[in-house]
């Protein structure tokens, strides 16, 4: 199950007995934190890095954070927010979304280029890796079908085995996941579940090191700082939908 995902290089990974991973997720849109990540030594060093999604949104560069995930060799999953941007809002979650989101979602579609809106369309929704027996399962979020991500159970929480639940069908030894924006990190009927929390809509910025020596995984939650003034001056500047409101998120615990 694990191996026919793998191309040549994840194979040759797999025997490596040391092995740093990268995870960070939900960017949104905000090019300030995506860039100060990039410059971290973690960064730099990671053998692998993986982006959980939602890559879009929210804050307003879209293209620019899509542009430098793709240019980057990341592996990137797919996002919710990112699956709104590829095919519209789902008819099932239309009930959750007032007018104003409605138009946000709207705006920043239309503001996302024609050609990395298709592309988003062929971004997969999991990534699978084995690295000496241990078999890690990356996602932004348990999906319900091809477009429709499930409820969050503890949102605006930090994910407990609730969200856990979720996720009874995957046979791995360690969930990674985001979608909630705060860090989390249980374990849950065998299972090591870690939500990275998010890189874009937290300050500061969420991310993960998964590291792996000599048959031993440990785990690190990190942050990183970057220019959050500069960021809210954008957003009221450019003044889109919902812009005002997501910009009150930088200051929730």
């Amino acid at each position: 199950m694990f191996f026919k995902k793998f191309d040549t290089k994840l194979i040759f990974l797999c025997y490596n007995e040391n092995m740093k991973i990268l995870v960070y997720s939900d960017v949104h849109g905000n090019k300030y934190a995506l860039e100060k990540l990039q410059k971290t030594q973690d960064y730099k060093n990671a053998d692998l890095r993986v982006f959980c999604g939602d890559g879009v949104m929210m804050c307003p560069y879209p293209n620019e954070c899509l542009e430098s995930i793709w240019g980057s060799g990341d592996v990137f999953v797919l996002g919710n927010h990112d699956s709104y941007c590829a095919y519209g809002l789902p008819k099932e979650w239309d009930q959750f979304f007032k007018a104003d989101k409605k138009d946000h979602q709207s705006y920043m579609r239309n503001k996302t280029k024609p050609e990395y809106v298709e592309k988003l369309k062929t971004v997969p929704k999991e990534y699978w890796i084995e690295i000496e027996g241990k078999k890690f399962y990356f996602t932004h979020y348990a999906w319900q079908t091809d477009k429709l991500i499930m409820l969050d159970p503890d949102e605006p929480d930090a994910p407990t085995y609730k969200t856990g639940e979720l996720f009874n069908d995957i046979e791995a030894d360690y969930i990674i996941f985001g979608h909630n924006h705060k860090p989390a990190d249980f374990f849950y009927k065998g299972k090591q579940f870690l939500c990275v929390g998010s890189l874009g809509m937290k300050y500061p910025a969420n991310y993960l090191i998964i590291n792996i020596a000599s048959g031993k995984v440990s785990i690190r939650h990190k942050k990183v700082k970057y220019d959050i003034e500069r960021l809210k001056q954008d957003m009221i500047q450019e003044n889109y939908p919902r812009a005002k409101n997501y910009i009150k998120w930088f200051d929730e615990k």
